[in-house]
């Protein structure tokens, strides 16, 4: 069973000292870029975050991954079954094997705030906004290099994004 340590007495900076965070799917790919065969577009700060999350450690920084991510990187990285083979143990059992990290299912409170973000990011994919509603559920910075959501928390400041 997953853990699942970011309920309302886990959210963000906590009385444990807990940091965590939220990352969307094209940090998380941007991260494994090798892996994906893409480039890596993060920032020293975002990279550290996420390399301290993905320790095998248990560590004060954890890192909430929204499952609807892996959707998306299932629908789109996913071409052939080599691919889907390689990806999963270069990645998602790399992911899956850190006690920092978790795999948040989408709850009610997230879809919620996928409503209240609406027309804003009318034209972008509903994994995005579902993903940016997590962080906003959890209130918790958001790893993000979207330009669309960075837009999007410069015009509402709800909560901090790194890049």
């Amino acid at each position: 069973m997953r853990k699942n340590w970011s309920n309302s007495t886990t959210k963000c900076v906590n009385i444990y000292m807990i940091n965590l965070f939220v990352t969307d799917t094209v940090s998380l790919v941007s991260y494994f870029s090798k892996e994906f065969k893409d480039t890596q577009k993060l920032s020293k700060k975002a990279r550290t975050i996420i390399d301290n999350a993905l320790s095998i450690y248990p560590l004060r920084v954890k890192l909430s991954i929204p499952s609807v991510v892996f959707v998306e990187i299932y629908d789109k990285w996913f071409r052939n079954e080599e691919t889907a083979k390689r990806l999963r143990y270069e990645v998602f059992d790399v992911i899956t094997k850190s006690p920092n990290i978790e795999i948040k299912p989408i709850e009610e409170e997230v879809l919620e705030n996928v409503l209240k973000i609406g027309d804003e990011l009318d034209r972008h994919d509903m994994h995005d906004k579902i993903i940016l509603a997590s962080a906003i559920m959890l209130n918790c910075p958001i790893i993000t290099v979207d330009t669309k959501i960075i837009g999007y928390l410069k015009k509402h400041p709800i909560i901090p994004y790194i890049s």
